[in-house]
């Protein structure tokens, strides 16, 4: 196919994990068919329950900026939420680009499907004519939220129902939610209420179906010896059931690739029918009473495969956690990622954080909505690369990768960021993408809550080496780093100097002044020496008034600064006292013996006499 490159959004969610794997492998091999469509598929395990989690799942659906796309597909069978589908309808018209509603109408869409109301009529009818069923029981899907999907199929029901002369009262309507559970619930309810039991349960879709099978054999009842169950879609788990559950098959890859064909057509400017139908089957078999003849085949390559896949998933998946959890850093975490690739089923794997949470793991300090992506993403990779959101992905990445799924990663109710990849895995089949990603976000989660206690820690240390007033060392700083920068300071200039100074006038300058200004003079103390000391130099605070210095011994006029700089604050301050220093100093050679605690008592002996002699001499 020759022509410009055409850039496609497509909107999904994992309702139905089956169904959507079909649908992504039929979209995976049109761009691989058609070189000049580049895919952007935003997909998600959403539900209906428009809960926090269900927030931060759709929430992916709005990182595209559509006005940079040339159409959209919306897979709207699977996105149950309307308001989820009117936002998406909103921001369509308003890029004004051409879209394609799978599943059912959308405002402004082209609808691409196949006949609902006719695929369930024609299961329904297979029921009545071929078995004779006359009491029939039906589970619908949504009906509401705009879900047209369950209403046709309802139709399709009772058209059958009404052309086969089915009385009214032969008929119970049950109101459902396409869940697995529906089916379980009801024929539990049954059995409960010891409610004689239909001809057929009629199911709207296979996965109430199964359930409602399920829980019927577990009490013993026979499908379908004591009553008929039909489902819909034909997923390969109703293929596998036993018995083998009668269902409608629609090509749902084959009707993806009609979507695009259509989109592709409405971009060119070519007319396109409104509504394009895909082709449905009806598939009696077991638990309706016919044949299932290609069974046993069927069964055992099925099993094989499947074995198979689990066995190296499982090994994959351990791994993966146990590297996923070793790691103590999202480099560290990123690498385990990429190593463990095959998992995911792709080559090309790209992990995007949101700016604010990548730039500070403390959640007082975002600045922003948690819930909501970020102006930039932090790309993990070797590097770490910023760019804006609305690029999807930094350059050259974005443009050599014609097909890419988007993931949104999230912890409870706040957004991580994403996660992008290039390929497809047996795992989305199964519902096992979505126990990989989990892990992956507990991961990460587990990263920013370990940076953040190592951040607490380190202050807990500081906090325990540094005096809280003026910020130097105290006693516990010395005992840490005293000893080892003496010993330097020896080997690296020969010698050092241990300054011990006492403030002249301490308990005056509180009595008359409040103990306030004796703070203020410690912290000017303080200063002092920092500004009179290299960076390298040992400086503390040693108990009340009195400050130790540890210095190389090359300094010989460390002292004579230290005085001079305070007589440079007393001329300065504007306080209303002075201050004054008392200092001992001792110097000791690389060859003394003495210890730093025979230093630092000398220099406080030396200190001491010099603070007496300064009191005699008034």
């Amino acid at each position: 196919m020759a022509g410009r490159a055409y850039q496609i959004a497509y909107f999904a969610v994992d309702w139905n994990y089956e169904l959507v794997d079909k649908t992504l492998h039929g979209l995976k091999q049109y761009t691989d068919t058609h070189r000049n469509v580049l895919l952007r598929i935003f997909d998600c395990f959403g539900t209906d329950q428009d809960n926090a989690k269900d927030r931060s799942e759709y929430r992916i659906f709005s990182l595209p900026d559509l006005s940079a796309f040339d159409g959209v597909v919306i897979l709207s069978n699977q996105i149950i939420l309307q308001r989820v589908r009117d936002e998406l309808v909103r921001r369509i018209d308003e890029a004004g680009i051409p879209a394609v509603s799978l599943g059912y109408p959308l405002p402004g869409c082209v609808t691409v499907t196949h006949d609902n109301r006719a695929a369930q009529y024609a299961i329904t009818d297979h029921v009545i004519r071929e078995h004779g069923a006359r009491k029939l029981v039906y589970l619908t899907g949504n009906l509401y939220n705009g879900c047209t999907e369950g209403v046709t199929r309802l139709q399709g029901f009772r058209d059958a129902c009404r052309d086969n002369g089915i009385l009214p009262e032969d008929v119970q309507v049950l109101e459902k939610t396409w869940r697995t559970t529906d089916g379980t619930d009801t024929a539990r309810q049954w059995i409960e209420e010891d409610l004689p039991l239909p001809d057929a349960f009629i199911c709207a879709n296979d996965e109430m179906a199964l359930g409602l099978m399920e829980a019927l054999q577990e009490n013993n009842i026979s499908i379908p010896g004591d009553v008929i169950v039909t489902g819909y879609d034909n997923l390969d788990s109703a293929a596998l059931s036993c018995p083998r559950l009668s269902s409608v098959y629609c090509d749902y890859r084959k009707l993806n690739y009609h979507a695009m064909e259509t989109l592709i057509s409405m971009i060119e400017g070519k007319r396109v029918p409104s509504v394009v139908n895909g082709e449905f089957t009806a598939v009696p078999s077991e638990s309706c009473g016919c044949p299932d003849d290609a069974r046993a085949d069927t069964l055992r390559d099925r099993y094989f495969q499947q074995t198979r896949f689990l066995r190296s998933f499982y090994l994959l998946q351990d791994q993966l956690a146990q590297e996923l959890f070793e790691a103590n850093n999202l480099k560290d975490l990123t690498a385990a990622v990429l190593r463990n690739r095959a998992i995911f089923g792709c080559h090309d794997i790209f992990l995007c954080f949101n700016d604010y949470y990548f730039d500070n793991y403390e959640k007082a300090e975002w600045t922003q909505d948690s819930e909501n992506y970020g102006a930039e993403m932090v790309l993990a990779s070797r590097n770490y690369l910023r760019f804006p959101t609305r690029q999807l992905l930094p350059e050259p990445y974005l443009s050599r990768e014609r097909f890419l799924i988007f993931y949104p990663l999230h912890y409870n109710t706040y957004s991580i960021g994403y996660i992008a990849m290039d390929g497809l895995s047996e795992a989305a089949k199964m519902n096992l993408h979505e126990s990989i990603f989990n892990f992956l976000e507990i991961a990460i989660e587990n990263i920013r809550k370990k940076e953040l206690l190592r951040r607490f820690n380190e202050m807990l240390d500081d906090l325990y080496v540094h005096d809280g007033l003026t910020g130097l060392y105290n006693r516990f700083g010395l005992q840490r780093f005293g000893p080892e920068i003496y010993s330097r300071m020896l080997r690296k200039y020969g010698s050092a100097q241990i300054l011990f100074t006492d403030m002249d006038g301490m308990k005056e300058i509180n009595d008359t002044f409040s103990h306030d200004a004796g703070d203020t003079a410690l912290r000017a103390v303080s200063e002092i020496l920092r500004s009179c000391c290299s960076g390298e130099d040992f400086i503390m605070r040693y108990g009340g008034d009195e400050f130790v210095v540890i210095a190389g011994g090359g300094e010989e006029d460390l002292k004579d600064r230290v005085l001079a700089a305070v007589e440079a604050w007393n001329e300065k301050s504007g306080q209303p006292f002075r201050l004054g220093l008392s200092v001992g100093v001792v110097h000791a050679g690389r060859g003394s013996k003495r210890s730093l605690e025979d230093c630092i008592r000398e220099a406080d002996k030396l200190m001491y006499g010099i603070k007496t002699a300064r009191k005699v001499g008034r």
